[in-house]
């Protein structure tokens, strides 16, 4: 897509999913803190930033929310990705239930956001006691139209490349979105200019 300036200082993105399935350990990953196995759980949301390259060579501020999976802090971590333009759905595929729980997480985002870009995160894929396989997973992130990324917070799989489609997915929309705004102001332009029929004289009299 031809490089464009657009009206867009940062790209944010949350991170939502049940607890313990690691989306602190994938926020801190990617800002390169070092991973370590326990953790403490995330109290309502954290906000964290960096750079990220997008594909066209430039950088652009990433804007992270890190969420609370507990039901009591639920209200709060929607609440802060009000104007998240991105939200990963993230799961443990050594727990089952994290994964049987997309449904719900799915339809609070339905509920509580405006129709953010989407992608699914299997994490912990590192682990060899998984109970979701990679197979089932695909299949259900297509049937739900979601692009999915096999993630281990420890060792960075597939996290460069899950962040990388949503961020630039999000960008070259923005700029569809820029593109459509343009064209719909140049022919609302264009009927304030039309030319009034017949012609005119002084003082904008039509001529008899």
């Amino acid at each position: 897509m031809e490089d464009k300036k657009i009206n867009l200082s940062a790209i944010k993105v949350g991170l939502l999913g049940d607890s313990s399935v690691g989306k602190t350990a994938i926020c801190n990953s990617l800002m390169n803190i070092e991973f370590a196995e326990d953790m403490l759980s995330t109290i309502g949301s954290d906000r964290l930033e960096t750079k990220f390259p997008l594909k066209n060579g430039q950088n652009i501020k990433l804007v992270l929310w890190d969420t609370a999976g507990q039901e009591r802090f639920r209200s709060v971590a929607l609440n802060a990705l009000k104007a998240a333009q991105g939200v990963i759905i993230v799961f443990d595929v050594t727990n089952k239930a994290s994964f049987e729980n997309i449904g719900n997480w799915l339809q609070e985002i339905k509920d509580n956001l405006a129709n953010p870009n989407l992608v699914l995160f299997g994490n912990k894929a590192d682990l060899p006691d998984r109970q979701v396989t990679e197979s089932d997973a695909r299949k259900y992130a297509k049937k739900m139209n979601l692009e999915y990324f096999e993630t281990s917070a420890k060792t960075k799989q597939g996290l460069n490349e899950g962040f990388s489609f949503l961020v630039n997915d999000i960008y070259d929309k923005t700029i569809e979105k820029d593109d459509e705004k343009n064209v719909k102001n140049k022919i609302d332009l264009k009927k304030k200019v039309k030319e009034p029929k017949g012609k005119t004289g002084c003082f904008g009299k039509k001529k008899k």
